[in-house]
C-alpha cells in the first residue's frame, strides 16, 4: 500500500472564507483606488492615439464616397481615383490593429494602456494583486463592444460610470468586475508589481502589533494620616534618567552629604549589640577601561564622504536604538532625498572576526555586492559578513567597505 502527503493549498493573503477580496487587507498594504478624474484622463488619452491611428483610414473612406458619388454614371468609377483612398483605408486598418494589439497586450501583461501608464495608473488582478490576464482585459473589451452595438453612446458611458457606485467604494467598473480587475493609484500609493515593496508590505502587515506592558501605578488610594510618609525633600535615588547616547549632555551629579557623615550617621543608627561588617573599600582604579574594538573599517559613501566605522552602530534616515541593543551603540544619520532609506535601515558591526552587516527589516531592504558579484538581497535580522570592496546598498544610498584592518 502506497502512503501519500497531500498538503493543502495555503490560502491566498486578503481573501475572506468565501474567497472574496477584503477591501481593508488591500488598504493597509497602502494600495489606494484609482481617482475617477485620472481614469477619465486615461481613457480620453487613448481615446486619442486610437482616433490619431485610424485618421488615415476616415479620410481614405471620405476620398473614396466621394469618387463614388462623383463619377459619371456613364464611363463608371475612375480606378486610378480609388488607389489613394483604398492605401488610407488599408493603413489606417493596419495603425489601429497594431495599436489595438498592443494596448490589449500592455493592459493583460503589465497592467496598463498609454492612458494609464501616463496617468500612473495601473489594473491588477483583484485577489491577489498581479497580472490581469490577456484574455480577461479582452473579455472586458467584447463587452464594451457589445454595449455599444445594443445602446450607442449610452451603453459604454453607463459601463464606465459604474464605478461610481462599487459597493465597495473602490471605483470598480461592471468591466472591472468582468474582468476581475481593480484599477489601482502607484502614484499615490504602493504599486503591486514592485514585488519587493509588496512582500516588505505584506510582511509588516502580517507582523503581530508589539504590546507595550502596562506599568504598575505610583499612586495610592490611602488617605493622608498621621502615618503616612511624606518626603520632605527631593531624593536623589528617585529621578530616572534614560540611558544617555554617545557625545549627549550628561547632567551632572546631585551633590549629597559627605561620605563621612553618611557612614557616621549609619553606624549612629545601629544598636551596639549589633555586629556589621565594614564595607569593602574600592580603590578608585578598580574600574576597568572600555575595551576598544580590534578592527576598523572605513565606508567611502557615494556622495565622496568617509565614515571610520568600528564598533556597532545604526545607519538610517534617524537611526533609534531597539530592544537588545548595547546602550553605547553608534547611531549615524544618512540624508536620503529619494526617502528610500527607512529610519532605522541596517547595522553594522566591526569585530574580530571582520565586518558584519545586518538589514533592520527596511523598507526597500538592503544588498551587498562583492567585487565581481552580483548584489544579493540580505535576509532582515540576519548578520552578514562582507569583505574589503563590497558595496552595500541601503534604499536610495549605497557605500563600499574600505580598509578592513586590525586597529
Amino acid at each position: 500500500m502506497s502512503i501519500t502527503m497531500h498538503v493543502e493549498d495555503a490560502p491566498v493573503p486578503g481573501l475572506d472564507a468565501s474567497g472574496r477580496p477584503d477591501p481593508a487587507y488591500a488598504a493597509g498594504l497602502g494600495l489606494r483606488p484609482a481617482p475617477a478624474g485620472r481614469r477619465s484622463a486615461a481613457f480620453a488619452l487613448d481615446a486619442i492615439v486610437y482616433a490619431v491611428a485610424a485618421s488615415p483610414a476616415i479620410v481614405g473612406a471620405v476620398l473614396l464616397a466621394n469618387a463614388i458619388v462623383g463619377s459619371d454614371a456613364a464611363t463608371g468609377v475612375d480606378p486610378s481615383s480609388l488607389l489613394l483612398p483604398l492605401v488610407l483605408v488599408a493603413v489606417g486598418q493596419a495603425l489601429v490593429a497594431a495599436f489595438g494589439i498592443t494596448q490589449l497586450a500592455l493592459h493583460g501583461r503589465l497592467g496598463v494602456t498609454l492612458g494609464k501608464r501616463a496617468l500612473g495608473l495601473r489594473s491588477v488582478q483583484v485577489a491577489d494583486f498581479g497580472r490581469a490576464g490577456f484574455w480577461r482585459v479582452v473579455l472586458r473589451v467584447l463587452v464594451l463592444w457589445a454595449s455599444q452595438v445594443v445602446l450607442p453612446l449610452v451603453g459604454p458611458a453607463l459601463m464606465f460610470a459604474s464605478g461610481l457606485w462599487d459597493p465597495e467604494r473602490r471605483g470598480r467598473s461592471w468591466l472591472d468586475r468582468v474582468g476581475r480587475c481593480w484599477v489601482v493609484d502607484v502614484r499615490e500609493g504602493l504599486d503591486p508589481f514592485d514585488l519587493k515593496a509588496l512582500r516588505h508590505a505584506r510582511r509588516q502587515l502580517d507582523a503581530p502589533a508589539a504590546s507595550v506592558p502596562r506599568m504598575p501605578s505610583l499612586a495610592t488610594d490611602r488617605a493622608i494620616d498621621e502615618q503616612t510618609f511624606i518626603p520632605q525633600a527631593r531624593s536623589a535615588s528617585g529621578v530616572v534618567a534614560a540611558v544617555p547616547e554617545a557625545g549627549a549632555w550628561t547632567p551632572p551629579p546631585i551633590a549629597g552629604p559627605a561620605v563621612g557623615a553618611s557612614a557616621a550617621a549609619a553606624s549612629a543608627a545601629v544598636p551596639a549589640t549589633a555586629a556589621v561588617p565594614a564595607p569593602p573599600v574600592v580603590p578608585a582604579t578598580a574600574a576597568a577601561p572600555a575595551t576598544a574594538p580590534a578592527r576598523a573599517a572605513v565606508f567611502a559613501f557615494d556622495d565622496g564622504s568617509r565614515f571610520d566605522a568600528a564598533g556597532t552602530g545604526l545607519l538610517g534616515r534617524r537611526p533609534a536604538r531597539a530592544e537588545g541593543d548595547p546602550a553605547s551603540i553608534l547611531l549615524v544619520s544618512l540624508a536620503d532625498d529619494s526617502m528610500g532609506i527607512s529610519k532605522t535601515h541596517a547595522r553594522f558591526d566591526v569585530d574580530d572576526a571582520g565586518v558584519w552587516i545586518t538589514d533592520r527589516w527596511s523598507r526597500n531592504g538592503t544588498s551587498v555586492a562583492a567585487p565581481g558579484r552580483a548584489p544579493v538581497e540580505l535576509v532582515p535580522g540576519a548578520r552578514t559578513r562582507v569583505d574589503g570592496g563590497t558595496k552595500v546598498e541601503l534604499g536610495g544610498r549605497w557605500f563600499v567597505v574600505e580598509e578592513v584592518a586590525a586597529r
